[in-house]
């Protein structure tokens, strides 16, 4: 499990942000403790869903400055990090309807390289393979990508749940039609 998973698991402001936050610089150490532990994974959900890595910085950074904001303002936060990926998912769908055109998803990151030394056969199998993937892949739509996205970045059900603003039983349903769809449309006939 990745540590930065395991320790924003247990985010010492979960049970405290209920309250209202008095001291300034307090607020502040701890926006900033939480931006520690989750820049990278909030960047890298902006980065695949935007494909521009200049763009995910910048939406990485308004996360955490409506965060702080929030906070500022008295604003309560029950769960952190459902709480954070949920206003990176809006401001990530918000950008891309500013967008004239969609780009296409950029699926190699979805994978790692494969063996470099593979022998002819398997590494024609393995292309055909990451070609069926990438065609699945690109076949999805943006809320099943998203959907995908929180799940790849370790989210439990629940959290996705309230980043999509779902019922955690419709989530379930839905994550399993997206994985039968894509397992379908990979294997070989």
């Amino acid at each position: 499990m990745d540590e930065s998973y395991a320790a924003s698991e247990g985010l010492p402001l979960d049970a405290e942000l209920s309250f209202s936050i008095r001291n300034s610089s307090a607020l502040k150490q701890r926006v900033t403790k939480v931006f520690e532990l989750l820049r990278d994974p909030v960047y890298r959900y902006l980065f695949r869903i935007l494909g521009d890595p200049a763009n995910a910085e910048d939406l990485t950074q308004e996360v955490f400055l409506r965060l702080y904001s929030h906070l500022h303002g008295g604003g309560g936060v029950a769960n952190v990090r459902a709480w954070v990926f949920r206003v990176a998912h809006n401001l990530a769908v918000d950008h891309q309807r500013k967008k004239v055109h969609l780009e296409p998803f950029d699926a190699p990151t979805w994978y790692q390289a494969p063996d470099p030394a593979p022998c002819a056969e398997d590494r024609v199998l393995e292309d055909e393979r990451q070609r069926r993937l990438q065609r699945a892949l690109s076949e999805l739509s943006s809320e099943e990508r998203h959907c995908l996205e929180l799940r790849a970045e370790g989210l439990s059900y629940q959290e996705i749940a309230d980043v999509l603003d779902i019922r955690l039983p419709t989530l379930v349903k839905y994550l399993g039609r997206i994985i039968r769809k894509l397992v379908k449309q990979t294997a070989y006939v």
